[in-house]
């Protein structure tokens, strides 16, 4: 079989987007905008704004038995409350984690660890670090014996190596019916048609707004003169003409030749007001956000709904995905988990929180420093 029975092939390969459209003055009045749609600025703000939010939130470790839940004051929880690995802030290591995951449809981590021998003579890891990976190929297959699972990456220095898929956190953005992999089609690849439509439409309006509104304020008309002049002489009437109109503020010229001028009237396009929403709606939808939520003039409603569309599943991915790959089956079996906490209260309007302040204050559900907290003030104590 080989070394690696390879099911998955390269993804995340850059592109280079193409000139094309018509000519003026042998400058392209459209560039085309390829196939790369994280060339838009559109397309990356919209993962910011998701990478942005998911940044916010707290990882812990926990142990649940039954109805009871506690915070393990271990490795993993200390790393996450501050910095996962020595180059990155927690918020830059969730941000991270989601960007890769948007943009390659699978995002990989990797647990570093030490490996130490107990009293009883069993082993266990203690985690040092966590890294999130960016390589530019990955293939996933059987190793030779048949039953390992191995994970080949490829990085952008040429380097090579082949991990134990076990030993890999695995997040994954859209499916097919691909069972390996993320990416949006039946193979795990990514399927952008659509988008690359709705941005370039949306580009090539963004670039030719501006186009039409500079040749609405320069041309005023055509003047057609019907004095006879040899060639030489009707060609610098010409040329003096022309440089008068682009450049007059007036739009009017000066002459003594006989002639006719008939006004031209080019106006600047309307672009309806709904045609440019539904070109960045398409874009908004593929990531779960709303207008509002790219703007930041949210209510809690229409943020409850960007948590349920964008956020959620990353928090469900995320809990299971490092449960599944940290924690031994023993340690499994007695409620050892990776939970993520993310606060809604900040989002809610000042009426809400008042009714969940008298809420929590009369069942005791939070302490006045936690209820101060909410509104943004200090401590008491």
């Amino acid at each position: 079989m080989g070394v690696l029975n390879y099911l998955k092939g390269v993804f995340g390969q850059s592109g280079h987007a193409k000139y094309s459209g018509w000519l003026a003055n042998s400058q392209p009045v459209f560039t085309s905008f390829g196939r790369n749609i994280y060339l838009s600025d559109y397309v990356n703000n919209a993962i910011d704004r998701v990478a942005s939010e998911i940044s916010k939130i707290d990882v812990k470790s926990i142990v649940q038995q039954g109805d009871a839940l506690k915070v393990q004051n271990d490795e993993i929880t200390r790393l996450f409350r501050y910095k996962p690995n020595p180059l990155q802030t927690t918020s830059d290591f969730l941000s991270s984690v989601e960007w890769l995951r948007r943009k390659n449809r699978n995002a990989f981590i990797y647990p570093q660890y030490t490996v130490s021998i107990g009293a009883n003579g069993v082993a266990y890891r203690t985690y040092t670090a966590f890294y999130p990976l960016n390589p530019t190929a990955v293939y996933i297959g059987v190793g030779d014996d048949g039953s390992v699972w191995q994970v080949k990456m490829d990085f952008e220095d040429g380097s090579s190596f082949t991990i134990p898929y076990a030993d890999l956190i695995h997040l994954r953005w859209r499916r097919g019916t691909n069972l390996t992999v993320g990416g949006g089609d039946d193979n795990g690849l990514a399927n952008d048609y659509d988008m690359v439509r709705a941005i370039d439409a949306l580009d090539k309006t963004v670039q030719g707004l501006p186009k039409s509104i500079e040749a609405s304020l320069q041309v005023k008309g055509v003047f057609h003169a019907k004095s006879i002049m040899d060639a030489e002489k009707m060609a610098k009437t010409r040329d003096d003409f022309e440089s008068h109109i682009m450049t007059s503020k007036a739009g009017m010229v000066a002459t003594d030749l006989a002639g006719e001028f008939t006004p031209v009237d080019i106006n600047a396009p309307d672009i309806p007001e709904d045609a440019m929403k539904f070109l960045k709606a398409v874009i908004q939808e593929r990531y779960g956000i709303s207008a509002a939520v790219i703007s930041g003039d949210y209510t809690g409603e229409q943020h409850s709904a960007f948590y349920q569309t964008a956020i959620e599943d990353f928090i469900v991915q995320f809990q299971q995905a490092f449960t599944a790959c940290l924690f031994s089956a023993r340690e499994l079996d007695v409620g050892h988990q990776i939970r993520c906490y993310y606060s809604k209260i900040n989002y809610m309007d000042t009426a809400s929180k008042n009714e969940l302040a008298t809420l929590a204050t009369n069942t005791g559900l939070m302490t006045l420093d936690q209820i101060a907290d909410m509104y943004g003030m200090e401590p008491f104590d």
